[in-house]
């Protein structure tokens, strides 16, 4: 099979690639532990850099530690309305869901963020699967803990995944893009370069998010060890450079 004739498969991180924020919003339910969960704040900072300083795993095992102590040790769990009231803070990136709609591409998303949040907002229709954080769920049908993080090495088996689904034969990533704004993407973007894809570096149009200036920085490391095939703003408005080259009407 020739790699024009196979599926177009596109596959994006979540925060801050189809978000305009790289802050999670599916940490809102954490008001019920005093903390503001809408946005990054000095005082949950504060409280994760405590839980680190306390606590041995690196960066994404603490993160994920902190949340999922604060569950356990005070023996709350998470409804579902809990979890989704997240979603009405997120802020999808400029022409997303009109890009979505149309497109014919087969799109994924391979987020470290929690699955069970990310599968059930309303714009998860638009994709084929959903890869994140699992989570746990007890027979009231709540989340009690969090379950196995999505490293960012497993990112890769996701993606493998994602290839076997297509009858792909194993690390055959021809037609594949894979769209990320952060250093937590350089091993999937490396994957999915090195096996005849393409990776796309995006940033956002607006520089609100304090993480925006550092993830420029990222760029430039990743593109200098030769990761990153395209860089571009985070706008998937029609007409846009990023809508062309998601369509494969503008080679990359």
């Amino acid at each position: 099979m020739n790699s024009n004739d196979k599926d177009i498969i596109n596959i994006f991180d979540f925060d801050g690639t189809l978000t305009t924020e790289t802050w999670p919003k599916f940490w809102v339910w954490v008001k019920k532990f005093g903390y503001s969960g809408e946005r990054r704040n000095n005082e949950l900072e504060t409280a994760l850099s405590h839980y680190r300083n306390t606590h041995s795993g690196n960066k994404v095992e603490t993160f994920f530690g902190f949340f999922n102590d604060l569950l356990i040790s005070s023996n709350k769990t998470i409804t579902q309305d809990e979890l989704m009231e997240g979603e009405k803070y997120i802020q999808y990136s400029l022409g997303l869901k009109e890009f979505l709609s149309k497109t014919d591409a087969k799109n994924y998303i391979v987020s470290g963020g929690l699955k069970e949040f990310l599968q059930n907002l309303k714009i998860a229709v638009n994709f084929c699967e959903v890869y994140g954080t699992s989570v746990n769920i007890n027979k009231n049908g709540e989340v009690s803990s969090i379950d196995e993080i999505m490293t960012d090495d497993k990112k890769i088996l996701a993606i493998c995944d994602i290839l076997k689904r297509h009858n792909r034969k194993e690390k055959d990533c021809s037609n594949v893009y894979y769209i990320g704004d952060g250093y937590s993407d350089a091993p999937a973007m490396k994957f999915v370069h090195d096996n005849g894809g393409k990776s796309i570096f995006v940033v956002q149009p607006n520089q609100n998010d304090e993480f925006q200036e550092e993830n420029k920085k990222i760029y430039e490391r990743l593109n200098y060890e030769g990761v990153v095939d395209f860089y571009c703003m985070a706008d998937y408005s029609d007409g846009s450079t990023l809508s062309k080259v998601l369509e494969r009407k503008l080679k990359i």
